[in-house]
């Protein structure tokens, strides 16, 4: 099983409403790389920023439960 992910990169853009989202990346630096790419061609307005990840998921069991972690 993969490492727990606590956090998310989303890179969106502000061309037209709403914010829509163009990619979701594990690191900074892959966010960032991806954002410099897409403003470079049709979109103006790029923004990148973290956001996390509050989930918790028992194989065992089946149950799943969402929220930040404590």
């Amino acid at each position: 099983m993969g490492r727990a992910v606590k956090n998310v990169w989303i890179v969106s853009h502000e061309d037209s409403p709403p914010n829509n989202i163009i990619g979701v990346f594990a690191t900074q630096s892959e966010a960032a790389s991806f954002a410099e790419e897409m403003a470079a061609g049709s979109f103006k307005s790029v923004i990148y920023s973290s956001f996390s990840v509050g989930y918790r998921y028992d194989r065992g069991t089946g149950h799943v439960e969402y929220g930040p972690d404590e």
